[in-house]
């Protein structure tokens, strides 16, 4: 028990001197996180708890949803609302089977196998888009980065049910694609509203000004992605949705939760990034670099543009 509590608090400070570090260079600190975890291989880490890792994984991305939902500013989003969901979900399609077919085509990848990759890295990543808009306080013309924060907090659950489905194919189950995504995306909506709705309630009916408010959510935010998930819909989601529902109300002690999330969401990014670097295997990193490269310039040049620009191009 004393080794991991001087490694925790180790990761912690290193991740503090990370954050500034990258302020200072200009570079998204999520990536130096991911690299503190790489560094930690080169010592004889050797971790490969992947069930622990998936289960820290997913409470921490549920949190941070949860909250970029609670950040959300609805009156602001709304005039591209529209477009950020068309976004998240048709654009996130498009980008990932676009990718996933060159991958088909230019690698030695079967075909499920090739569609799973697209999936896997269609959508933005919220944490990294919000960190890079907030850390340099930007503010784009025509609402853009109102509807870069909605769409890259929508566009999980879009690539998560992509991804579930292709893994299931690949483990020769079958599979209802529209059954699937009606549970995933349907569910996932209702409960979110219904829960949002139900938890705002309590939080008038309590009216504690103690910090209680603050417990309440977080216990509320872990149920309703759970309870989400156990019905058959996209936790995610409805996470959300949730968020978004909540944080649009006024409500004794907000001010508390703003405060207590905005810290706690960053130990969230932290331990989520520093688990996927520690995961990793430095000489396979190395030996995929040039793979990897190619798909990220195709993207980048190719698949997302192409996305946007046919789905955005009657707006």
């Amino acid at each position: 028990m004393t080794i991991y509590i001087l490694i925790i608090s180790l990761v912690l400070i290193l991740a503090l001197v990370a954050m500034r570090l990258a302020n200072d260079l200009k570079i998204p600190q999520l990536l130096l996180f991911m690299l503190l975890g790489v560094s930690f291989n080169f010592f004889g880490a050797d971790f490969t708890n992947y069930a622990f890792s998936n289960q820290v994984s997913s409470l921490a991305l549920m949190f941070i949803i949860f909250y970029g939902g609670f950040g959300t500013k609805w009156k602001m989003s709304k005039p591209v609302a529209k477009e950020a969901i068309i976004l998240s979900f048709l654009g996130t399609i498009s980008t990932a089977l676009l990718t996933g077919f060159f991958v088909y085509f230019v690698f030695d990848f079967s075909l499920l196998e090739a569609l799973l990759l697209g999936s896997i890295v269609g959508s933005t990543d919220y944490a990294s888009v919000s960190d890079v808009l907030v850390s340099r306080h930007l503010k784009l013309k025509y609402n853009t980065d109102s509807l870069l924060e909605l769409e890259s907090g929508s566009n999980d659950p879009t690539a998560y049910t992509m991804v579930v489905l292709f893994v299931s194919l690949l483990q020769g189950q079958r599979v209802n694609v529209p059954i699937l995504i009606l549970l995933q995306v349907g569910v996932g909506l209702a409960f979110g509203f219904i829960l949002g709705w139900l938890f705002i309630r309590l939080l008038d009916y309590l009216k504690s000004n103690e910090g209680l408010e603050v417990i309440l959510l977080a216990a509320a935010a872990l149920f309703t992605y759970e309870f989400t998930n156990q019905m058959g819909g996209n936790g995610y989601l409805a996470v959300y949705i949730f968020g978004i529902y909540i944080g649009n109300k006024e409500f004794i002690g907000k001010r508390e939760v703003v405060f207590f999330f905005d810290s706690f969401t960053n130990l969230a990014q932290i331990g989520l990034f520093f688990l996927l670097g520690l995961l990793s295997d430095p000489g396979s990193i190395i030996a995929m670099i040039p793979i990897a490269f190619v798909i990220m310039l195709f993207m980048t040049i190719i698949a997302r543009p192409a996305s946007v620009y046919g789905l955005m191009f009657p707006f």
